[in-house]
């Protein structure tokens, strides 16, 4: 099975960007395949579906993604990575 794990660097603090993530990421229809179940405990959204499952752990100036993929997940796996990071990227360094 593959996994993405990844650190994005951000300008923002993590409680900014647990306001971001609910309000533009989490509604992104792209990422729903991924982020079906959901739940956050503090600074850690943990999230399951058929994909895969992992925790987004955010810390100031920081978000750490850690997700192991189901063999579905696997398949799409670049696409999945690449979208995550895109929008995690775009919503921690935008002022």
């Amino acid at each position: 099975m593959a996994s993405i794990k990844q650190t994005i660097e951000t300008t923002k603090t993590a409680m900014e960007m647990r306001l971001l993530i609910d309000g533009k990421v989490l509604s992104r229809p792209e990422l729903s395949l991924l982020l079906d179940t959901h739940h956050w405990d503090g600074n850690v959204l943990h999230a399951s579906s058929k994909m895969g499952r992992g925790t987004i752990t955010l810390r100031d100036n920081a978000v750490d993604i850690d997700i192991e993929l189901s063999f579905f997940g696997s398949a799409a796996k670049g696409a999945i990575e690449q979208t995550l990071s895109e929008q995690i990227r775009k919503i921690g360094t935008r002022d």
